[in-house]
């Protein structure tokens, strides 16, 4: 994972390399195109998404700017049905955008967990991993501000953010033994059986 900033890096150098001479490509175009590469990069988290809706796919991790060691996006596990999934989005009443799904799994042993962000607390309680499927608890967050989930008892916390959080529906919170990263963050489109 940490090697992935530095391939892109590598990868950005090998594309402007500068053209030999008397290869017939003018300097000029050679700017032009750099600049449009430029101001690609430049696109707000909004300008992103409707450019991934205009494509329509969903995003993946080369879409995500800046993503922490402790994160990943994954789409590759079981999911439920599509049917299934837009019925768990209702009944979450989590179907707009500005909407996604923390989803609390492996790891809590009855710690109290505290899911906000600057103004509003989502969800405050008690957490348990449920051994059967996995899951301890979701919560519907608004995703247009960066929230935070904290471990009141080891005073370990998570931030989402806001950027981050509205590429995708469903952000799957796993906690760990590390004091470095105490908690394991998925970014996904894909809803795992939760019941």
């Amino acid at each position: 994972m940490k090697k992935l900033p530095f391939l892109l890096l590598l990868v950005l150098f090998a594309m402007c390399k500068s053209v030999p001479h008397g290869s017939g490509t003018s300097t000029n175009a050679n700017t032009n195109s750099s600049s449009s590469t430029a101001s690609s990069k430049e696109l707000t988290i909004e300008e992103r998404i409707e450019e991934i809706k205009e494509e329509n796919r969903l995003p993946e991790e080369k879409d995500v700017i800046d993503l922490p060691e402790y994160a990943q996006v994954r789409d590759d596990f079981r999911s439920v049905t599509d049917k299934t999934k837009e019925s768990y989005l209702q009944g979450m009443q989590a179907t707009a955008d500005k909407y996604s799904v923390v989803i609390l799994t492996q790891g809590f042993k009855g710690e109290n967990i505290v899911v906000k962000n600057s103004t509003k607390t989502f969800f405050k309680g008690m957490t348990m991993s449920d051994l059967s499927n996995g899951i301890a608890k979701s919560v519907r967050v608004d995703n247009t501000d960066s929230f935070t989930i904290l471990d009141t008892y080891t005073n370990s916390e998570v931030t989402i953010e806001s950027d981050h959080a509205k590429m995708f529906k469903f952000i799957y919170i796993m906690k760990n033994s590390s004091k470095e990263n105490p908690f394991k963050v998925t970014f996904s489109n894909t809803l795992r059986p939760v019941r």
